[in-house]
């Protein structure tokens, strides 16, 4: 009997996670973020539940909401 895979899991990656900081940052909410991104809002909690990296781009975007926005990271 062939097994087939019926999971659609989304592979995040490390530029995902910076526009996702970046748009964080831009005052966009976590919703609209997700959306953009195309990754589930249940995605994102885990990453930041589970990703030390990541948490701690997403709290430095939301301390920096009120200033002018600088990207997280440029590409040239």
């Amino acid at each position: 009997m062939i097994k087939k895979n019926i999971s659609n899991r989304h592979k995040v990656t490390y530029l995902t996670l910076v526009n996702i900081a970046d748009d964080i940052q831009r005052n966009a909410s976590v919703t609209e973020t997700c959306r953009k991104n195309k990754i589930s809002r249940d995605t994102f909690y885990r990453y930041m539940n589970t990703e030390p990296e990541f948490t701690e781009l997403i709290v430095k975007a939301y301390k920096y909401q009120s200033e002018v926005p600088t990207p997280f990271f440029t590409t040239r």
